[in-house]
């Protein structure tokens, strides 16, 4: 289509331009040729023009906008690593015993970044969809995917999914859950058990009341219930990092 528009366009000037050269009456061969030339292209870009009205072009900047939205709601398969795989068997035969730590539940001061017996206002289960659905659109894509490669099987290791669970049972206990910030996987420790079970250990930074962030050491661990894409909180302890 672009080839037949460049033609007739060249076709029309040529045709005007030759046109006034023959009727260019009393004008001298030169002056003639000027008015056919600049006679010939505004013709020419106005046949151009009528080509586009009625035959528009198949790219438009709608049609690239729309493929650009397709391209960036590709799950964003590369943030997960090769190693959690569902095809992947762990033997856990000598895995060892899970034991609840004992949360610390006093009393938070004014001081602190918790809310007075923290452990006992945290959630006992979260479901993926709830996390799902709190989560920003960068947050929900890395979670569905995370979810849908990993499925439900019990043999998975899902310690990378298990750890973005655990993060909303910690978020609830904070006086300020917005001003969260997690230390990166340099100082993060992470121990397996058998049946789902997950156990995690990192340092959280939070805001308290009087306006400071306090850094916190926190041990979480969860489990998913079976066949299913719901989370338990079997323990939960934070203490501050210089205590």
């Amino acid at each position: 289509m672009d080839f037949l528009r460049l033609l007739a366009f060249v076709a029309t000037w040529g045709f005007m331009w030759r046109w006034v050269v023959k009727n260019r009456g009393s004008w001298n061969i030169f002056y003639g040729n000027i008015v056919g030339v600049a006679g010939g292209l505004i013709v020419g870009l106005v046949v151009l023009s009528i080509t586009f009205s009625l035959f528009p072009s198949a790219h438009t900047p709608e049609a690239a906008r729309t493929e650009d939205a397709v391209t960036q709601n590709v799950e964003p398969t590369s943030l997960l690593p090769e190693s959690e795989s569902a095809s992947t068997t762990v033997a856990l035969e000598n895995a060892p015993a899970f034991a609840a730590i004992e949360p610390d539940n006093t009393p938070s001061p004014a001081d602190s970044a918790l809310l007075p017996n923290y452990a006992s206002r945290a959630p006992k289960s979260m479901s993926e969809k709830s996390v799902l659905e709190q989560s920003d659109e960068q947050g929900r894509k890395a979670l569905t995917a995370l979810s849908n490669k990993l499925g439900h099987d019990a043999d998975s290791d899902k310690s990378m999914l298990a750890y973005v669970m655990c993060s909303p049972f910690i978020t609830s206990t904070l006086r300020f859950p917005a001003s969260a910030q997690f230390a990166d996987s340099k100082s993060l420790t992470t121990q397996r058990f058998k049946d789902q079970v997950y156990t995690f250990s990192n340092i959280l930074t939070a805001r308290n009341m009087n306006g400071d962030d306090v850094s916190y050491r926190f041990n979480c661990s969860v489990q998913e219930k079976a066949s299913s894409s719901e989370w338990t909180l079997l323990s939960l302890k934070l203490q501050k990092t210089d205590s």
